[in-house]
């Protein structure tokens, strides 16, 4: 083989311009192929041991090869054979049939009260034998009526402490079904259920002028104790709720608020505003649901507070949710996120999606996981990160569109590991850096932050850091490139401010780089790929292109695959 290439090369490189009208066709042992025009390439060389070739192009690229990984270099297209051709301008914005190109994991209604979140799903309890009745409450200006179906439920099942005011208090001992309708621009629901509830919003408006709108807090009332039961909230028509103006305690922080679980439903549309406290609240969990289901919620924070706010986790399988918030759009104080489907937009000052474990317990697992649906996230705060976790990171599939405006922000932070094995991500990092008190260093603005080990195996990742000292890629850990496409830009210089000083670097890899396939692309001002440990190169290609180093590593093993660089 060696002597077969050294011979073809030996006659190509005697007279390069006499080629100038061919297409060289490099053919690889993994089958891959590669296409140069001749008339852009100016040299073919060896290294000095005769184990790689250099390809060197008029435009400064060099493509390198181990010889052991060539099968052939032809001037005819090999049979069957897709050519890849090295492109070094490139640049990452968002793709708009991301909008409707997104998938969802299907949500499947459990039929055994064994099977995991049997509790979550309306169909289940409406199915439950225990005796229910309907609570029908109906708003107008500063009164409310209250009707009552079957009537023996009054004072039986459920008490009204307040019935005749747009000021509503109730008290349930069983399962009951609320239904809101209605106007008021004074009013508020107040209930405490010692069990669970279905609660519909049928063309509802109502706005509280000093407190939340609804409140499922929870209480002591003699022997029995009230709320912290699960809410099963259905949506019907066009609905609206505001709070107004006061200070928000453990039990009125949000316009919606829950002790216990609140799970939405339903085709209709929720409008909230929160001008004091949270939009919507649970000190459980709240879920969306998919299937036929279609909740379209919006919601809008002033004060600096959260779009909404859990203790245990979000999730969300379907349906559509816009965040508007002074603060974090979603945060979970001591657990997880979960996102399987539908389409969630969020634009905050802080955090975009953040969790956390307030109280350090040990069983809590503050992760966050994309699984599918479409997730939109932009802020703008100095050091708000679009997605936060003091965990783990993971995406398997879904889309995900971030875009960081402030100083020190990143759109993927982890103070654990990362996984990215499925769908699409495209990150953009727009500010500068940013001192970092508890690092005492610059923190610059980047796509990806991860203090842990980073995989990508599947995904088709992008990201654009444009300020100076922005960062691609930034990982303490070992970056692992298996499968997928990575496309890495940085526009800015070096940032230099009080004696410190940030690179814009495309990839930056504490522990080493390896990549043993996928396809990835670095285009920066300054290192397109620094690491202080080891490159290694086993499969796929790497392109690398940069006005300082293209790249630089302690030690560099590169076995096969296609490295192209500049």
């Amino acid at each position: 083989m060696m002597k077969r290439l050294c011979l073809t090369l030996f006659a190509l490189l005697a007279g390069l311009s006499a080629w100038a009208d061919y297409t060289a066709y490099v053919t690889c042992n993994d089958g891959s192929v590669q296409a140069y025009d001749i008339a852009a390439v100016t040299d073919i060389t060896f290294s000095a041991d005769g184990s790689y070739l250099y390809l060197h192009a008029n435009d400064g690229v060099t493509a390198t090869y181990p010889v052991s990984y060539l099968t052939s270099i032809e001037f005819e297209q090999p049979s069957g054979s897709t050519p890849v051709v090295y492109a070094t301008d490139f640049d990452v914005t968002f793709d708009a049939s991301d909008d409707t190109s997104y998938d969802s994991v299907t949500e499947t209604v459990p039929t055994k009260e064994t099977s995991p979140g049997y509790g979550d799903f309306v169909e289940n309890y409406e199915d439950d034998e225990e005796s229910k009745g309907t609570v029908t409450i109906t708003y107008n200006d500063n009164t409310a009526s209250i009707t009552y179906n079957p009537t023996n439920l009054k004072n039986k099942a459920v008490m009204a402490m307040s019935g005749t005011s747009s000021d509503v208090v109730l008290y349930a001992t069983k399962k009951v079904d609320y239904v809101l309708k209605g106007s008021s621009t004074n009013g508020s629901l107040t209930v405490y259920g010692a069990k669970k509830c279905k609660m519909t919003l049928n063309n509802l408006s109502l706005k509280n002028a000093d407190g939340p709108a609804i409140m499922m807090p929870d209480t002591i009332l003699g022997t029995t104790e009230y709320g912290g039961k699960t809410a099963f909230v259905v949506l019907s028509g066009t609905n609206t709720i505001e709070d107004g103006n006061y200070v928000p305690v453990r039990k009125t922080k949000a316009t919606f608020f829950s002790k216990g679980q609140l799970i939405f439903s339903g085709t209709g549309t929720l409008n909230v505003k929160a001008n004091s406290g949270h939009g919507i609240a649970s000190n459980d969990y709240i879920r969306l649901r998919g299937g036929n289901n279609n909740p379209i919620i919006n919601i809008t924070t002033s004060n600096e507070k959260d779009g909404i706010s859990v203790n245990d986790y979000f999730l969300m399988y379907g349906g559509e949710l816009t965040i508007n918030a002074a603060d974090d759009g979603i945060s979970v104080n001591k657990g997880y996120v979960d996102i399987a489907g539908g389409k969630l937009t969020i634009n905050s000052v802080d955090e975009g999606i953040v969790t956390g474990n307030e109280e350090n317990d040990p069983a809590v697992v503050p992760d966050i996981t994309i699984r599918g649906g479409l997730v939109k996230v932009t802020t703008t705060g100095d050091k708000g990160m679009a997605f936060k976790t003091i965990k783990d990171f993971t995406q398997k599939g879904g889309i995900v569109q971030a875009t960081v405006k402030g100083q020190g922000s990143k759109a993927f932070n982890a103070d654990g590991n990362m996984s990215l094995t499925g769908g699409k991500a495209t990150l953009l990092a727009e500010g500068l850096p940013i001192y970092d008190e508890e690092d005492s260093d610059l923190s610059s603005a980047a796509g990806i932050r991860c203090r842990g080990t980073l995989t990508i195996d599947g995904i088709s990742l992008a990201m654009k850091a444009s300020a100076q000292g922005g960062k691609g890629i930034n990982t303490a850990g070992l970056l692992t490139v298996k499968s997928g496409q990575v496309t890495v830009v940085t526009t800015g210089t070096k940032y230099s401010t009080g004696g410190k000083t940030c690179r814009a670097r495309g990839i930056t890899a504490d522990s080493g780089l390896t990549v043993s396939g996928g396809s990835v692309c670095v285009s920066s001002v300054d290192d397109a790929l620094y690491t202080p440990q080891t490159f290694s190169f086993s499969g796929g290609a790497f392109h690398a292109f940069s006005e300082g180093h293209a790249v630089s590593a302690a030690a560099t093993q590169h076995s096969a695959g296609w490295l192209v660089t500049r």
